[in-house]
């Protein structure tokens, strides 16, 4: 894997492996260049390689990104040509960093702010859904092999990683496809790991929380740490995905749903407007495209946002 980053400082907090020799950072192609620029802002760019993570071919490192790396990734495939498949981008801080929706993300020091760019050119099952559902089930693996938070960690609908009903992550997921054949996928995960951010509490999201806060072990609960079992857990469910398992991964999300059994409450997610309660009641179950079903209610919801209640 061919490493970039404008900090050799910041890449030794990330990948303490033995590394090869640093270089002037070179490109195999214009578009590599292109994240380059849009990452670094100017800044000079180091190369190296690593022998571990070989599924993954590019590894971008910047310790302040100046805009999202996820927005990036997207914009650069909007264009005439695309990126390769297996490209990470993990950013120590930064700004205009966002959650779904473009909701406002704090990116604290210390946490995992990665995006990832895939190009999986072939068709999906349930692709539309597929992509969050590899996203969070990845991040839950990578919890559970922290010591003290084994089977702790649930998810709530659609994409918010909690411990104890307090956020520690959120994940995003955007495809582009002809018919069922996906092109692109770009994965964008913030997991809270040793920093609890400053957040103003709201219905949605009454408190946040960081893995060693929520009683993780200290030792696994670093940056360094959690970043490698992460980009493991994504590399094996992405190939699940690519395998046509992806009913595995559905049937793990399921399973670590924390809205399945609970009474809720499903809200408009207007951006410009109060949320308006559409329903109320107990989570009966998640369909097979993640679509929410209230008992006594007909209609099931694919949209809005969630309440838990106490």
């Amino acid at each position: 894997m061919v490493v970039y980053t404008d900090s050799v400082h910041f890449e030794e907090q990330c990948l303490p492996q033995a590394i090869e020799a640093w270089s002037a950072a070179s490109f195999p192609n214009a578009d590599l260049q292109r994240l380059s620029n849009g990452l670094f802002a100017g800044r000079a760019a180091h190369e190296t390689r690593v022998e571990t993570l070989t599924s993954w071919r590019y590894l971008f490192l910047v310790e302040s990104a100046p805009r999202s790396q996820y927005d990036l990734l997207i914009e650069i495939n909007q264009g005439e040509t695309s990126l390769d498949d297996g490209i990470l981008c993990v950013a120590g801080a930064g700004d205009k960093f966002h959650g779904f929706k473009n909701r406002p993300w704090s990116a604290a020091a210390g946490n995992i702010h990665l995006s990832v760019h895939l190009a999986p050119e072939q068709r999906i099952e349930h692709f539309g859904v597929g992509f969050i559902v590899l996203a969070a089930v990845s991040v839950i693996d990578a919890i559970d092999t922290v010591p003290g938070l084994e089977g702790r960690a649930g998810i709530k609908w659609v994409n918010d990683i909690l411990i104890n009903d307090a956020k520690v992550c959120g994940v995003l997921a955007y495809t582009q496809s002809v018919q069922d054949t996906v092109s692109t996928a770009v994965l964008g995960i913030g997991l809270n790991v040793e920093t609890t951010p400053m957040v103003e509490p709201t219905p949605f999201v009454p408190k946040v929380a960081s893995l060693r806060k929520v009683g993780g072990d200290p030792m696994s609960c670093r940056q360094p740490v959690l970043l490698d079992r992460l980009l493991q857990a994504l590399e094996c469910n992405y190939h699940l995905l690519l395998e046509g398992d992806v009913r595995a991964l559905l049937d793990q999300y399921r399973q670590r749903s924390v809205v399945i059994g609970r009474e809720v409450d499903i809200c408009s997610d207007q951006a410009h407007s109060e949320p308006e309660v559409l329903a109320r009641g107990r989570v009966a179950a998640l369909g097979e495209n993640l679509e929410l079903l209230i008992e006594g209610v007909d209609q099931p919801f694919s949209r809005g946002r969630l309440i838990l209640k106490s």
